[in-house]
């Protein structure tokens, strides 16, 4: 059995969380659902992440136009609840 003393030298204290792909859509649809309530995830067919960026396939082109309306807000909340710039821009089809 391994002594407390052990455990607790090999944690990472100090170090910052790594942001992965997940959290970045956690937060993503956290601000579309405060932004656009009457959108859910069932309206997003399609999630990816690349290079800063958010692509989005939607169920139909109106929600991609009401996405599209609120791009700038949504990645400024993402931005800020994440507290880095990691996104810079949203593409929705």
């Amino acid at each position: 059995m391994k002594k407390i003393k052990d455990l607790l030298s090999n944690r990472e204290v100090g170090k910052a969380r790594r942001i992965d792909e997940k959290s970045i859509e956690s937060a993503f649809f956290s601000a579309l659902q405060k932004e656009l309530p009457n959108i859910g995830r069932a309206d997003i067919a399609n999630f990816k992440l690349g290079n800063g960026k958010i692509f989005l396939r939607t169920t139909h082109p109106a929600i991609a136009g009401e996405i599209w309306k609120k791009k700038e807000k949504l990645k400024r909340e993402i931005n800020d609840f994440l507290g880095e710039e990691i996104l810079e821009e949203i593409k929705a089809k």
